[in-house]
């Protein structure tokens, strides 16, 4: 028995010290991006750099265009799992989540529990996982629903896959902002402007980087 705690507390203590101290930052990159953060590589970087502690992991999912649904579902699994292990592991490090297209579709899916049409629907994850993000940033995202409160950018539409329980996200609103800018054609259903949805990495990098390092500096206090 003696043993046996001996074991526990070393694997405990190898577990803390394995832990950032700063903040555990998340990519889940758009569609056709390589395996990897993606385009939001350099914001995520940023972070890091303005973060002292920090580290960055990347979402392992398949990211494919077509067919769609089975991989933004699978980079929920991956997601939800992803979070969950780490916030187990590391109690006392906070998270910040980025994600772009269906990197953001597949957030918040995650986080408010998917009910877009022709997707089954799941749960949020549970508050006493997402109590442990500080900060989740998403981009161009298909499933944003017009009006919700962490949106901002000049859209004023919804996105090609709006979820049908916006509530859903209620929890996590004041820890999200929603970046959707007018033209894109997935998180402003009907509109055809590709570059715009292209764009955010670089046109809101600087507001990305300066919201979460604030957010996370205001859960940490």
């Amino acid at each position: 028995m003696l043993v046996f705690l001996i074991i526990a507390a070393f694997m405990a203590s190898l577990a803390s010290a394995q832990c950032p101290s700063g903040a555990h930052i998340v990519v889940a990159r758009g569609s056709e991006e390589p395996q990897g953060p993606g385009v939001l590589g350099p914001v995520a970087e940023r972070i890091k750099n303005l973060v002292p502690g920090s580290d960055v992991e990347s979402l392992i999912y398949p990211a494919l265009f077509e067919p769609y649904a089975p991989s933004q579902m699978a980079g929920v699994a991956a997601m939800t799992q992803l979070v969950g292990d780490f916030t187990h592991q590391c109690p006392d490090t906070k998270v910040i989540i980025l994600g772009y297209s269906q990197g953001a579709h597949v957030t918040m899916d995650t986080f408010c529990g998917a009910s877009s049409v022709g997707f089954p629907e799941t749960a949020p994850l549970p508050s006493s996982t997402s109590d442990k993000v500080a900060a989740i940033i998403i981009m161009g995202d298909p499933s944003l629903v017009e009006g919700q409160s962490f949106t901002v950018g000049s859209s004023n539409g919804s996105g090609v896959l709006a979820r049908q329980n916006p509530d859903g996200c209620k929890a996590i609103a004041e820890k999200t902002i929603s970046i959707c800018d007018a033209g894109d054609p997935f998180c402003e259903a009907g509109s055809q402007n590709l570059t715009v949805h292209m764009s955010y990495a670089t046109i809101w990098g600087d507001y990305i980087v300066s919201r979460a390092s604030a957010m996370f500096q205001s859960a940490q206090d």
